[in-house]
């Protein structure tokens, strides 16, 4: 028996580990909390109560139809910026080992694919100073200043098309001992075709709720005067990481005279896309790598009562007056 309540309790601590891994360690402190198992053995099983969002809101007089859309979009290229620093004793020592290392790069880079576009942009090319003393007879010691080399900076910008590659330039970059990736760039030439599909999907989406709503509401509500508001955001792949530092901490003192010594906790970051659920719909939402996230709204506000005057009256004077066709204003005896 003693043996049996032992692997019964690996295997639920196994299970709680295999469930709170797999969503990820930046969530492991919230999925501890939550895991099932032993921690509702003495608790009462409970359904989360969840808050629905709201996409159609309104009133006797008039209602709104909010429409929201996610295109996900993977980059047709992508831009890494090296930053690149050479120090010399003179200016011509300086530009000599930059351009070394910058065609050794560059001849790689191009072997390994010919389509990769490499750019070198010039950033300062500034001498460096150091002190001397230097003795007068008046004046002992006096601080000048003398130039002791040169400090050339630049960056290499290369433009590929395979996420994948990038590991193969770093490579290449590395050897040259460049390792100072400053910035990776997503970019996408088909933001024109994209806003294209996200209204023509927001069209079929809203005359599929106004079909719904007109059975629901017994009316016509596509012959009703309607306004809309639409807009647009793009959110890049380098805006979605976030940081997070590692969970796990050991606390257990095995013996009296043992102490803990605390390790020094990896910071790292993730891609965090947005999620989907507040959207009413999503193209290209089973894309794995980091992709650029082009939003739309559209709002859509029916009037449900008609006016009570017709849309060719005037006010003069607090008293109504109608435009007929031929220019002619007659008053309206109400």
């Amino acid at each position: 028996m003693k043996t049996s309540n032992t692997l019964l309790a690996i295997t639920l601590a196994t299970s709680s580990i295999l469930f709170s891994q797999h969503s990820g360690n930046a969530n492991s402190e919230s999925a501890q909390k939550t895991t099932s198992g032993n921690y509702n053995y003495h608790n009462q099983y409970q359904n989360n109560q969840v808050n629905t969002i709201q996409t159609t809101t309104g009133n006797e007089n008039e209602m709104y139809i909010v429409i929201k859309g996610i295109y996900n979009e993977k980059a047709t290229s992508q831009r890494a910026v090296f930053s690149v620093l050479q120090i010399g004793k003179t200016a011509e020592e300086t530009t000599n080992l930059m351009d070394a290392r910058l065609e050794t790069v560059t001849k790689a880079i191009t072997a390994f694919n010919p389509e990769i576009e490499i750019i070198i942009d010039m950033i300062s090319f500034v001498p460096m100073y150091d002190y001397e003393i230097q003795k007068k007879i008046f004046n002992p010691k006096t601080y000048n200043e003398k130039p002791s080399g040169f400090e050339l900076k630049k960056n290499l910008i290369i433009k590929f098309k395979k996420t994948n590659d990038l590991n193969a330039i770093m490579n290449f970059c590395a050897k040259q001992e460049i390792y100072d990736l400053a910035k990776v760039d997503y970019v996408t030439s088909n933001l024109d075709h994209i806003r294209d599909v996200l209204q023509v999907k927001a069209a079929e989406e809203y005359k599929q709720m106004l079909t719904n709503y007109s059975a629901i509401m017994n009316t016509d509500l596509f012959k009703k005067e309607k306004s809309l508001t639409e807009g647009y955001n793009t959110i890049y792949p380098m805006e979605s990481y976030r940081s997070y530092s590692a969970f796990s901490q050991a606390s257990i003192n095995f013996e009296p005279s043992s102490s803990v010594n605390n390790i020094r906790k990896n910071n790292t970051q993730f891609y965090d896309a947005a999620l989907s659920k507040t959207h009413t719909f999503v193209v290209n939402a089973d894309i794995t790598e980091p992709t650029i996230q082009i939003f739309y709204d559209l709002t859509i506000r029916i009037k449900l009562k008609e006016d009570q005057l017709p849309k060719n009256t005037i006010i003069r004077n607090n008293r109504y007056y109608i435009v007929t066709a031929n220019g002619d204003v007659k008053p309206l005896n109400l």
